[in-house]
């Protein structure tokens, strides 16, 4: 069963958008621990500090564009959701945005809660991406920061990486791993987070300043 979720995905509710607005959410995780090979901050990382404070300095969201590969993933999540539901066994409760217990402008909006205990993040791949995942047979890496960051939001200890693809043969469409991660993986992004956000703050300053 879904539990408080009508089908209609891919906005976020004007309170999500309020409550999000500049700061560091799980699903920029990624950006903002993306460094080069020599050490220097990416330009994803760099333009990400940008745009929060943007948002923070004019209260005004900063818009995306929404590729079809995104788009196909906002069209499909609710029928991965049901399937899953009707494979697990599972309740899935639907989530809105969570702030972090302690740290200041970081936050999450998990794709939802789980009856065990757990949380659950699904993805709508392209069919040769779905297919280098089951390759891989573990939870993908580039989305493990966004996952702890859920996790460290919510306080949940686990994590159900769920792919779906419709246009697989029906006994195919679902890729399934669960992530605990250890006490290093939570404690590398937390700190991440942290420093990520200080340096969010000097920029803000540095540019009222100016």
């Amino acid at each position: 069963m879904i539990v408080g979720e009508d089908g209609q995905l891919g906005t976020l509710s004007a309170e999500d958008i309020a409550n999000r607005l500049g700061k560091l959410t799980a699903s920029r995780m990624a950006d903002a621990m993306s460094f080069r090979k020599d050490g220097k901050e990416s330009a994803e990382r760099s333009r990400y500090k940008m745009e929060l404070v943007a948002e923070r300095m004019t209260d005004i969201i900063v818009p995306h564009y929404v590729t079809p590969a995104m788009q196909w993933g906002i069209d499909n999540e609710f029928a991965a959701k049901q399937l899953y539901v009707n494979h697990s066994g599972y309740e899935l409760i639907a989530a809105s945005y969570i702030d972090h217990p302690e740290i200041e402008y970081f936050g999450a909006t998990p794709d939802g809660y789980l009856s065990g205990g757990g949380l659950a993040e699904f993805k709508c791949p392209t069919s040769v991406k779905f297919i280098e995942w089951i390759k891989v047979g573990g939870v993908p890496d580039e989305h493990k920061p966004q996952m702890i960051a859920q996790m460290l939001c919510t306080g949940r200890k686990w994590c159900e990486f769920v792919a779906f693809d419709p246009r697989m043969p029906e006994a195919k469409r679902l890729f399934i791993r669960r992530f605990e991660p250890t006490q290093e993986e939570l404690e590398t992004v937390d700190a991440a987070a942290r420093q990520f956000l200080k340096e969010v703050d000097e920029l803000f300053e540095q540019v009222m300043e100016a």
